[in-house]
C-alpha cells in the first residue's frame, strides 16, 4: 500500500524523522541498557529509515514513480 504525502506535511520533511530519531536516540542514552533502551534505539533506526525514504519521496515524483498515478 502506497502513501501519498502533500509536500506540506511534516511527514515528507526528513528533517522531521531526524530530529525524532535525535529525540529517541538522547532518551535511550538515559537507560544503561535493557529491553527499554533496545527498543528505543529500534525506533530511532526506524525513524532514520523514515527520513531516508522522505528524501526519496521528491525523486520519485520527478521519475515518475507511483505518485505521477496518483489523481489529486
Amino acid at each position: 500500500m502506497l502513501i501519498y504525502m502533500k509536500p506540506k506535511d511534516q511527514f515528507y520533511d526528513p528533517k522531521f524523522w531526524r530530529r525524532r530519531a535525535e529525540a529517541t536516540l538522547t532518551k535511550a542514552a538515559s537507560f544503561a541498557e535493557g529491553r527499554s533502551r533496545d527498543r528505543l534505539l529500534k525506533i530511532a533506526e526506524e525513524y532514520e529509515k523514515l527520513a531516508r525514504r522522505a528524501e526519496e519521496w521528491p525523486t520519485l515524483k520527478k521519475d515518475g514513480g507511483a505518485d505521477s498515478n496518483h489523481s489529486s
